[in-house]
């Protein structure tokens, strides 16, 4: 019997390595998971525009062969869970590659922390040494995209709106007839909130058909996470209201304005101050 293939499709920065290190130790036996297996490997700027190996030159698709491949293998034996954002531009491809047997976990979290936490780890930003590359996420100028009209501002706007783009981008993919359009397998949307604070950890386990447990409901409050930084970025948070597309993106998806979020607190954790 095959087994299932189940992606997060996601801005990152929500909670993916908590859901991999738990599941992983609570039901390895019934799920093989990974996060992050190809990071950049993925080339999700490029995939995006399509859902065929040939927008990429041949080199640069022998590691998503091999790993479509892995997963195949592992299809034969168990389920497979990746967890991750890197995946996301990929995902039509994937989908088609995988014939039926991909499944999709939405998962999403607040703009305003989102890209908050994308500064603490230098996006669209110069880097401090002269031999490291800008970590630019997504731009306007890549093919495929749902919102090309920020090209025209893109030159003009602070890394934390940059970060506001960036999740826009990958929630739209995650949405609506885009999504029907673009990827088309069955799909759960689930908030980092929720899983963290609400029954979104139920609504995860059921949709991958695990027993609920309450152990890893308890392990909630010990957040996983490798890459704690802080931002030397000072971002203005009232920016996202020059942002029509971001706000009408986020009351979408439940986020009504600063609603729930304690402003200084969110601001300590990630600037310090």
């Amino acid at each position: 019997m095959m087994g299932n293939a189940f992606f997060i499709l996601s801005t990152g920065r929500c909670g993916t390595q908590w859901i991999a290190a738990q599941l992983a130790a609570a039901y390895g036996a019934r799920y093989h998971v990974e996060h992050e297996p190809l990071h950049s490997g993925y080339q999700s700027r490029r995939l995006i525009r399509g859902n065929s190996f040939d927008v990429l030159p041949p080199a640069d698709t022998q590691p998503i062969r091999a790993h479509l491949a892995r997963i195949e293998r592992c299809l034969e034996q168990s389920n497979y869970l990746e967890c991750g954002h890197p995946c996301w531009g990929a995902l039509p491809l994937l989908a088609k590659q995988l014939q039926g047997s991909m499944r999709v976990i939405h998962l999403t979290r607040h703009p305003l922390p989102t890209a908050l936490s994308w500064l603490t780890h230098g996006a669209f930003q110069t880097p401090l040494l002269p031999h490291l590359i800008e970590k630019i996420l997504v731009s306007p100028d890549d093919e495929g995209l749902a919102f090309p009209e920020y090209r025209s501002r893109w030159a003009h706007m602070t890394p934390f709106e940059k970060c506001l783009y960036y999740w826009l981008e990958v929630n739209a993919l995650g949405t609506g007839a885009r999504y029907d359009e673009r990827i088309g397998v069955p799909c759960v949307r689930i908030s980092y909130e929720n899983l963290f604070g609400g029954d979104g950890l139920e609504q995860l386990l059921d949709f991958l058909e695990l027993p609920r447990n309450e152990t890893l409901r308890a392990a909630r409050i010990e957040p996983v996470d490798q890459f704690r930084y802080l931002t030397m970025e000072r971002p203005a948070l009232d920016l996202v209201q020059q942002h029509p597309r971001v706000l009408e993106m986020a009351g979408a998806l439940g986020y009504a304005g600063t609603h729930g979020l304690d402003i200084p607190a969110l601001t300590r954790r990630y600037t310090g101050v």
